[in-house]
């Protein structure tokens, strides 16, 4: 650290308090001034001032500004509340007397040292006192280096203390050449000065002062500086074995029975033992009683996150077969994330059980998350087959489903159907159960609420309800995933999801239905009849259906808008309808329109209405393939069309200035505007050339007119009309895939409407104590969402042989729990894909039964053939014995 004054550069100072209280400390402001100011902005003394301090306005006034700032500045920070042990990961645990130290600057140090509290004064900074922190680290140059030294020796700060490799401050002072600094310790310290003991590559501090030329410092010490050869006390001593990896001299240490649990104030035993590797030292702690959940004040990681983070397999294994051992929440996530932790991650899966696997990081991602991105099929199938949720969103809204692969999605949804193979997979009642676990998110399932007789807190059940679809709706999306759809699991899902939610479709259809014959009949009868606003009665039975019919659009258009948002914008249907209700306003509240303006408005309005219709319709699953082929078709139909724009106005622009000066009653090329219309209905093939005066160019206009036919009308129209049949064909072959995607959509855009947060908690709060008897939550959950209310493990059990799904709800409304049994057809297309995969699920296991059965063969085949030749050995040998007893 250099002792040259810190230049600093400070903008915008007015806008934040704890920058100018910086400047104030380093223009060295008056006394009285820091004091005033730091009464009217408490807050600045303790807030961490950012890049490139990242520290509290003492730490830079010890530290970086040590050699600009006048010590009454630091006295008066220090007086009016400054923290002296705020410490950091950041900056290795450091305190104001780290800094001051490394500041060089004696009479700040003093300062800091005088306000200290008892025992403070041998604080550690990632094992290192403020004495070895200033030998290793500080600036020798400085003029105040000695000093300080000596105040801190002064201080009677542990002279022995050594640091996390059990080397002291008078070694590194010797290793470094410091004469003076070697004198100081030996002859100001009040204290016994080990210099033969810590040693590195086998020299010690003694050996350094001799190599180094100044062994005469050694000489006429006083009687307290004899050497031993002993640490200060226990507990160091056992430190010192562990920073020396010595196991042997730490497990035969007859002090660590009783100091099991010490600390260094930085680390406990367990814990350093851990962090360097010594896994006979942990297996030594814990057997004599050690806690694997201790940490310290400075070192809030626990034992065994430090042992996952050093990937550290054995002293893992040993910390989780320990019966009191709490395992944090987070520490899967810290293992997947490091390289070589598949042993680790092996010993975390063991105890899967008492692991949140769904808990999140900072940025919200899981464990799942990890392995999906890292394309570990194999972890990601272990983590879904624990329970790990693929509805898990990150901090950006991200699903660990964007990355997976889809022979390990397919793989788990196959894992997905449960089914007793044992049984007869042919007999009807045989029962298959859907787990749908991995596809919802994550959520506590609260049992009080299922048993209590009325639902008092509407807040509590509304954090209940979250979307189920968002991980199909994610496959939906995905070009690699989306053929997935068709998978069992995940129809019979959106099958059952669309019997629970399919009165919100119809119920919808029916009010629009209502609105369009209500604004038909109004235009048709009265609208375009009459001449003035005089209304008989059947006129305004008519006005009075559309008014309310409108009004109920209006609102309902306004509820999506206040849910959705700006997604409501996005959508063209969304679009239409607003067009819609602007029509029927200027229908109904018009006054006196012209009948040119009622005849124009009626018409666009029928059209919008009979548009708006056919899209709401298309949103039915059976329908849904007619309206993507027309949305699809027409879309590319006016895409390609669009290509060719320059050419069909080339040629309307060519029409009108051939006979434009052409006088005809039917003149249709006498403007730009008429002569590209003209030539726009050309392309669908009626070119009335009758009409068309060749004489005027009788070559000219033939020859662009035959370009035009064979370019535009044939070529372009059937290049059109093949375009078309090809989406169409395309479309039809994928009808299933656009039948359970508009499904999965419309669905999904339902759960959103009843998911909006519109009233605040407080308003839902209060109508849900007043309204407990009749609580639209508790509706929504059994009209639309399936879980947890229908089953608290996320699994729906069906009868594939007869097509059938019985759902399990029960029913709190009456004071006492009953059991409500729905039971309907599942479609037979999912039904057959079920069977299908079960008989394949059946064939599998046979197969690996018979691959069983024929190793065990070959087992019994090789014991046996190891057998005969033992018994062949011994009638050879037999045989040799008597052909030798023979010849002899």
């Amino acid at each position: 650290m250099s002792y040259k004054t810190f230049q600093l550069e400070i903008t915008d100072i007015s806008q934040q308090p704890e920058l100018q209280l910086l400047d104030y400390v380093r223009t060295n402001q008056a006394v009285h001034k820091v004091r005033r100011f730091i009464i009217d902005n408490p807050e600045t003394l303790t807030k961490v001032i950012g890049h490139p301090f990242n520290k509290p306005v003492l730490y830079i006034a010890c530290n970086e500004l040590a050699h600009a700032v006048t010590p009454e500045i630091v006295e008066t920070l220090v007086k009016a509340g400054a923290n002296l042990y705020y410490s950091d990961e950041l900056h290795n645990y450091k305190q104001a007397l780290h800094f001051a130290a490394l500041g060089g600057n004696s009479q700040i140090l003093q300062v800091i040292i005088r306000r200290l509290k008892l025992g403070k004064i041998n604080s550690l900074s990632n094992g290192n006192t403020a004495l070895n922190l200033l030998i290793k680290e500080g600036d020798s140059r400085n003029p105040d280096f000695n000093v300080c030294i000596k105040l801190l020796i002064q201080a009677n700060i542990d002279i022995n203390k050594p640091d996390d490799r059990n080397l002291t401050p008078i070694f590194w002072a010797a290793k470094k050449g410091y004469r003076d600094v070697v004198q100081i310790i030996l002859h100001e310290s009040k204290q016994k000065i080990d210099i033969e003991s810590h040693k590195l590559r086998g020299k010690s501090a003694k050996d350094y002062i001799v190599e180094n030329g100044f062994e005469d410092v050694l000489k006429n010490l006083p009687l307290k500086s004899g050497n031993n050869n002993k640490t200060s006390n226990s507990s160091n001593e056992l430190f010192n074995f562990l920073k020396e990896y010595d196991e042997d001299g730490f497990i035969n240490c007859k002090y660590l029975a009783d100091f099991v649990n010490s600390d260094d104030g930085v680390y406990t035993l367990l814990q350093f033992a851990t962090k360097k590797g010594l896994s006979r030292a942990v297996e030594s702690l814990l057997s004599k009683g050690a806690d694997p959940n201790q940490t310290t004040a400075k070192t809030k990681t626990s034992t065994i996150e430090i042992a996952a983070k050093e990937c550290n397999h054995e002293i893992l294994g040993l910390l989780l077969r320990h019966q009191n051992i709490n395992i944090p929440s987070h520490i899967l996530i810290d293992v997947i994330r490091r390289d070589n932790h598949n042993f680790c991650y092996s010993l975390l899966m063991k105890h899967k059980s008492k692991l949140n696997i769904n808990i999140t990081d900072d940025y919200g991602h899981t464990a799942l998350y990890f392995t999906v991105l890292y394309g570990d099929s194999k972890k990601t199938l272990d983590l879904l087959r624990a329970g790990a949720s693929m509805a898990c969103k990150t901090a950006y809204g991200k699903l660990p489903i964007v990355h997976i692969d889809a022979n390990t999605l397919e793989t788990h949804l196959d894992e997905c159907l449960e089914a007793n193979l044992e049984d007869n997979i042919y007999d009807e009642l045989f029962p298959a159960v859907y787990n749908y676990r991995t596809l919802m998110p994550s959520r506590e399932i609260r049992n009080e609420y299922r048993r209590s007789k009325h639902v008092q807190n509407v807040q509590d059940s509304t954090q209940q309800l979250t979307s189920e679809t968002q991980v199909i709706l994610c496959i939906s999306k995905s070009t690699e995933l989306k053929h997935l759809l068709k998978h069992p699991v995940i129809t019979s899902f959106l099958y059952i999801k669309w019997h629970r939610i399919r009165w919100f479709f119809y119920t919808n259809l029916a009010f629009f239905i209502a609105f369009c014959l209500s604004l038909i009949l109004y235009i048709l009868i009265v609208y375009n009849s009459q001449e003035k606003d005089d209304y008989q009665n059947t006129d305004r039975l008519l006005l009075g259906g559309l008014c309310v019919t409108f009004i109920l659009l209006v609102v309902r258009e306004l509820f999506q808008i206040v849910v959705i948002r700006k997604a409501y914008f996005y959508s063209f249907e969304n679009l239409l309808e607003i067009a819609l209700i602007f029509l029927t306003a200027v229908i109904i509240f018009k006054k006196t329109p012209t009948q040119a303006l009622r005849k124009q408005i009626s018409a666009f309005a029928i059209l919008s209405a009979a548009f708006e219709l056919v899209l709401l319709i298309g949103q039915h699953p059976e329908m849904s393939t007619n309206i993507v082929m027309l949305r699809r078709v027409s879309f590319n139909f006016f895409k390609f069309l669009m290509w060719y724009s320059v050419l069909i106005v080339a040629f309307a622009l060519s029409f009108h200035t051939l006979f434009k000066d052409v006088d005809d009653e039917n003149h249709f090329f006498a403007s730009p505007a008429t002569s590209l219309f003209k030539t726009i209905i050309m392309l669908t093939g009626e070119f009335e050339a009758q009409d068309i005066h060749f004489e005027v160019y009788p070559v000219t206009s033939h020859i662009i007119f035959m370009l035009f036919v064979f370019m535009i009308a044939i070529i372009l129209f059937n290049l059109l009309q093949g375009l078309a049949v090809s989406d169409t064909q395309l479309l039809k072959s994928d009808s299933e895939l656009i039948g359970h995607i508009t499904r999965v959509e419309h669905i999904a855009f339902i759960e959103s409407v009843f998911l909006g947060h519109i009233l605040p908690n407080r308003v839902i709060g209060v109508i849900g104590r007043y309204t407990s008897r009749f609580c639209i939550t508790q509706f929504v959950m059994k009209s639309v969402f399936l879980f947890p209310h229908l089953s608290a493990d996320y699994s729906i059990t069906i009868y594939p042989n007869v097509h059938l799904v019985t759902l399990q709800e029960e029913d709190c409304s009456g004071g006492n729990i009953a059991i409500r049994y729905t039971t309907f057809c599942l479609n037979k297309q999912t039904a057959k894909r079920t069977k299908q995969l079960i008989k394949r699920k059946k064939e599998i296991l046979g197969q690996k039964r018979k691959e069983q059965n024929i190793i065990e063969m070959q087992k019994r085949v090789i014991g046996m053939q190891e057998l005969l030749r033992k018994e062949q050995q011994i009638i050879l040998n037999k045989l040799d014995c008597i052909i030798t007893n023979i010849k002899t």
